[in-house]
């Protein structure tokens, strides 16, 4: 078999990053190559068979022997220094490749038996590609636009290409086989055809998407090989910064497809205004925490991101849990969330702020009416969770906080929504709530909390009782939980309801307590949850 060879990039990209695109449950690194052969510049598919040569700092996909029977390739390889080879199977089964390649300072990947090697090289070659794209001096491209063209596909159902004003691809979404020849010949020569853009042009579409934010449908044209297509432009003020243009797939567009259209718009504005401004991409991480740090800086980035600080906004909090816990699992996860999250808001509300906030993605929400905006922000929110879960395959909750009179009064909120989020943690169930949905649950966390930072406000009997006889504070905590009913308590924890006497009349002895006084009861309730949630 020939070997089949990506087009070599001058610079690289990391290996790490082809990584983190293509998923711990595909490939995972078992060898990391040395420092000075860490960049990867091209793809390479290699039969074990073929006695062919590779070039140097490329990956190696090397089919047609699986684990230890792979050796006699990999031998055959290494003078030629590829940054590493990707060869299928278990760590254990690559245990002999592993030591041959740990001296030659090349990397190895086991590669999972599911993945077929088809969409291994068009992973790494979207990502060796992707910086590749030189649109002149005056444009930054940056993968962030590459993950707002991959997460509008993904929720459109569609295929995705942002270009600049002057119809210069700046990034798209992973190709496939149904694509037309439109799209295929746009990304090949990182521009569209002139004789479709005079076509455009002509038909007045390009002065429809500089005139307005809205988004402009063509219908399928089978004689000039050309599925519908949906374009929007990417505004800045009166300046139109490019433009996104949509290829319908083997699927019906989504039904919300206009809405998203507008939020990737708005999302890749404020990219394209940040790369231009040559700003960290640090940029939305400290701006959500300046907004939420209560200080004066609220009021100057608010002003920055061009949002009201007296008029009512809210903060949202969201959480995404998979299998992968792992950091580079964590970081792509919460990146694509963050995606997700940024294109739905920016179509709910222009000036909205979306980063991550410790473990979580936060949303700011301004410019309120504190009336109507709560119901229109839950059903933003349910579709959010919802996109996200499908799309991210992940268990994906969201905490909806209050919305406050002022921007400046929003960090008093963060910790009740953090708790709301808390709360959700424990009731899988439930994908969104409110902080009024569970405000006494939430109040009843935060008051233990506070009973738990003071360990001298503690009974001393209460504390005998927990610590001496957890199986009779456990039973007096179910009957107090189940308003005294001596039954649902026997039936919770499975023991005879005369069990039950017996244990409630022995925990009031040995914590010397009385559960006809009001204000006993109480305080046992606390201290023994406190005691069952330590």
């Amino acid at each position: 078999m020939v070997p089949q060879e990506s087009d070599e990039h001058a610079t690289g990209v990391m290996l790490s990053d082809i990584l983190e695109d293509l998923g711990v449950d595909n490939g995972r690194l078992l060898v990391a190559p040395e420092a000075e052969n860490g960049k990867v510049r091209g793809t390479v598919i290699v039969d074990a068979e073929d006695d062919a040569a590779v070039q140097h700092s490329s990956l190696v996909l090397l089919i047609g022997a699986r684990g230890r029977a792979a050796l006699p390739t990999v031998r055959r390889l290494i003078p030629h220094s590829p940054s590493a080879i990707a060869v299928k199977g278990t760590e254990d089964e690559l245990e002999a490749v592993r030591e041959l390649l740990i001296p030659a300072g090349i990397g190895l990947i086991a590669v999972s038996p599911s993945l077929r090697w088809d969409r291994f090289e068009r992973i790494a070659k979207d990502r060796i590609q992707e910086p590749a794209v030189n649109t002149g001096a005056t444009t930054i491209i940056h993968r962030d636009l590459f993950a707002i063209a991959q997460t509008t596909a993904t929720l459109t159902k569609g295929h995705v290409v942002i270009e600049d004003p002057a119809n210069r691809v700046l990034a798209y979404s992973p190709a496939s086989n149904d694509v037309d020849e439109l799209r295929r010949l746009s990304i090949l020569a990182r521009r569209g055809p002139e004789r479709y853009q005079k076509l455009l042009k002509e038909s007045g579409i390009y002065k429809h998407l500089q005139a307005v934010e809205a988004p402009i449908h063509m219908e399928a044209n089978p004689a000039e090989g050309l599925r519908e297509r949906v374009a929007i432009g990417i505004h800045a003020g009166r300046r139109v910064l490019g433009y996104i243009w949509l290829q319908e797939g083997l699927e019906p567009l989504a039904s919300n497809t206009d809405k998203i259209m507008v939020g990737a718009a708005r999302h890749a504005a404020i990219e394209l205004v940040r790369h231009r401004n040559e700003q960290s991409q640090a940029l939305r991480r400290d701006r959500i925490s300046s907004l939420l740090s209560g200080t004066a800086q609220i009021h100057s980035q608010a002003q920055s991101a061009g949002i009201d600080p007296s008029k009512p906004a809210a903060l949202v909090l969201i959480s995404a849990k998979g299998d992968d816990e792992t950091a580079a699992g964590l970081q792509l996860r919460r990146g694509e969330l963050a995606n997700v999250a940024s294109i739905h808001a920016a179509a709910y509300r222009p000036g909205a702020v979306v980063g991550a906030i410790g473990l979580e993605i936060a949303m700011i929400l301004p410019d309120l009416d504190p009336v109507k905006s709560p119901p229109a922000i839950n059903r933003l929110i349910n579709v959010i969770v919802r996109d996200a879960r499908i799309h991210l395959h992940c268990q994906v909750q969201a905490a909806v906080g209050p919305v406050v009179e002022r921007l400046d009064a929003l960090h008093g909120t963060l910790e009740h929504v953090r708790n709301v989020l808390a709360v959700l943690a424990e009731t899988p169930s439930i994908n969104v709530a409110s902080y009024s949905d569970v405000e006494t649950t939430v109040l009843t966390r935060e008051l233990l909390e506070l009973l738990g930072s003071r360990p001298g406000l503690r009974h001393e009997g209460i504390t005998l009782l927990c610590n001496r006889y957890p199986e009779f504070a456990t039973t007096l905590l179910t009957y107090l939980e189940f308003f005294g009913d001596v039954n649902r308590c026997a039936e919770e924890l499975a023991i005879h309801r005369n069990t039950v006497h017996y244990r409630l009349r022995r925990a009031c002895e040995v914590a010397g307590i009385d559960l006809h006084a009001a204000d006993q009861r109480l305080l046992a309730h606390l201290q023994i949850r406190l005691w069952a949630h330590s």
